[in-house]
């Protein structure tokens, strides 16, 4: 069989990956806006999947995105704006206020 149909096959069966997120990233908090009142807010953060997908997963690989990159800001905390999963052509997106708490 020739490279194309082989690199569409691994991309069509890799829409049920999911990432896992370092250990910086896993230290984020997701809270709401009210637990967060005393915090200092650090900036706003676009997360998205590496690859289209539908569901949890494209869902879930954006916030991954947005807590490395929260991480990277020296963030503890983040309140998720909002999570759109994607499309089988679409990559999931979040949107989320990343926050550093005492």
């Amino acid at each position: 069989m020739n490279r194309q149909f082989w690199a569409i096959a691994g991309l069509l069966l890799c829409q049920g990956c999911a990432t896992n997120p370092s250990t910086q990233a896993a230290a984020i908090q997701e809270v709401t806006a009210r637990q967060v009142m005393n915090c200092t807010l650090i900036s706003t953060i676009t997360g998205k999947s590496l690859i289209g997908g539908v569901g949890a997963t494209s869902a879930g690989n954006a916030l991954i995105d947005v807590k490395e990159q929260a991480s990277g800001l020296g963030a503890t905390h983040i309140v998720v704006q909002s999570v759109d999963e994607g499309s089988m052509s679409a990559p999931g997106i979040a949107r989320a206020k990343a926050y550093r708490c005492n």
